[in-house]
């Protein structure tokens, strides 16, 4: 074969996007076949979709094109549904005395994916096991057996997946086989106990894994009235060994749902109680993230500015855009329920409609409005204080009126430039999932996914499936929906 040929078939044979510089074309044939190798195996490629909502900050966002229409290629159905580990929210909260919640803890109502490649990968709380599927034709190329069900999806890194089990274990394996390299038990203990019908540990790993540094982060736990663990391993070795990693026992702590992380911080979510921080670096705890009964959720969205937003607390309605050094004001996004947030677009479900915002203006102003609105309260409630006080001045108490005013003046400002924001709004009665491929916008809903043009907010069609699309992946020209009847479809160009 020429060269030439042979760079022309290399070329065609790279996942879509790879880039290839021409002055490869004057190297050996041996080094396109290793390089094959190496970009089968190791490297994933930014068309992948290789952890939960696509990166360490669940930003849902991959550059990822898919070409309109798609066609249904095939699709799973598991024999029964997915067994969630909290399948219906509380009564009532009887210390706050409300009733009508909502669930906190609504992780693991689907067969989440990830893919890489012409492979998915999913874990499975039916028959407690990780499955590798073939991307193209939807049949099984492996699965692996846990001890108990495993929740979260597994996270793809170097040719690994990790994951963890209700059986208290991690498990790293090759993805290409399904060999298992190591597994690790962060409690030391093998005690069981009955849950949703099976045994599993008092110290179950319902965080998933999240591999950063080379580093396999984790959580161990259930219930807070007993020792938690936070978990920062070697990737490779599965040890806790080297710079970097620890394991730090928690008290009163309940680690779940799939964690998150900045350059320098770890976000873990905790179902009914406040989301927890900690530095990645050595695992100290920095605080938690919330106030009243807006805390909680197992959702939660990290931006590239790390505006840190979580949900759904038990009030339906609400997401948290949460304070940090910079922002000290606590943001609630009163009637959010999804948020997804690209260099260009801030998009949200609110209420029954989703609406397009000019992003990064629509989370700064809403920093803004909240600020002012918490110094405008002061002064009111300043001023109430000393028009009580007789021998205040008269000056004093004007100069706060003029304070409240000039606050009042600056906060209508702000408000017209929040609706100044705004690009489109459409109707959009429930959306359980959001994905940005491109420019195009996806919505999960019930029986179906909605594609939505981002620059004008326009219908481009839907796909039907069974039961409520809580997870959506695209990879590689493909469309993964994971729903709520434990069906997993493929989407894709004819």
């Amino acid at each position: 074969m020429s060269n030439h040929k042979f760079y022309q078939a290399f070329q065609s044979a790279l996942p879509p996007g790879t880039l290839i510089r021409h002055s490869l074309k004057l190297l050996p044939q041996s080094f396109y076949i290793l390089l094959i190798v190496l970009n089968g195996n190791l490297v994933s490629h930014a068309t992948d979709w290789p952890t939960y909502q696509h990166d360490n900050r669940r930003s849902a966002v991959t550059p990822d094109k898919l070409t309109f229409p798609l066609q249904q290629i095939w699709i799973r159905q598991s024999e029964s549904q997915p067994r969630p580990a909290w399948a219906r929210p509380a009564k009532w909260d009887a210390y706050a005395e409300v009733k009508g919640l909502q669930a906190m803890r609504n992780y693991d109502h689907a067969f989440y994916t990830i893919a890489v490649g012409d492979a998915i990968w999913f874990g499975s709380s039916v028959d407690d096991a990780v499955h590798c599927i073939d991307a193209t034709t939807g049949q099984e190329r492996w699965v692996f057996f846990t001890d108990g069900p495993v929740r979260i999806a597994p996270a793809w890194h170097a040719g690994k997946v990790y994951f963890g089990s209700d059986d208290g274990f991690v498990y790293c394996l090759e993805a290409k086989t399904g060999t298992l390299i190591w597994k690790y038990q962060a409690a030391g203990n093998d005690r069981l106990i009955p849950n949703n019908g099976k045994l599993i540990s008092s110290w179950p790993c319902r965080t998933g894994v999240l591999v950063q540094n080379n580093k396999a982060y984790f959580g161990a736990s259930l219930l807070p009235w007993q020792p938690s663990w936070l978990c920062a391993i070697n990737a490779e070795s599965g040890e806790v060994e080297g710079s970097g990693t620890y394991k730090i026992p928690l008290p009163k702590m309940t680690l779940e749902a799939s964690m998150l992380a900045s350059d320098t911080d770890l976000y873990v979510l905790q179902g009914r109680s406040f989301p927890a921080l900690f530095q990645l670096a050595d695992g100290k705890f920095k605080g938690v993230s919330g106030e009243g009964r807006q805390g909680g959720g197992a959702y939660g969205y990290l931006t590239e500015d790390s505006d840190f937003v979580s949900g759904l607390g038990s009030l339906r309605g609400a997401l948290v855009l949460h304070k940090d050094a910079e922002n000290p004001q606590t943001v609630i996004l009163e009637g959010a329920d999804r948020i997804l947030v690209s260099d260009q677009y801030a998009f949200l479900h609110s209420g029954k409609e989703i609406s397009a915002f000019s992003h990064p203006q629509y989370l700064a102003l809403n920093r803004r409005s909240a600020t002012l609105h918490a110094l405008q309260a002061s002064l009111q409630s300043e001023l109430a204080k000393q028009l009580k006080v007789r021998e205040k001045s008269k000056s004093e108490i004007e100069d706060l009126q003029n304070k409240i005013q000039a606050t009042q003046k600056d906060i209508l400002k702000v408000t017209t430039l929040l609706k100044k924001c705004l690009r489109w709004r459409v109707p959009f009665p429930e959306v359980h999932s959001f994905v940005l491929a491109d420019d195009t916008l996806l919505a999960g809903s019930d029986h179906k996914v909605v594609a939505i043009d981002v620059a004008s907010g326009e219908i481009l069609g839907d796909l039907k499936v069974e039961g409520k699309a809580l997870g959506l992946t695209v990879a590689n020209g493909r469309l993964f929906v994971s729903t709520s009847t434990g069906a997993i479809y493929c989407f894709a160009t004819n």
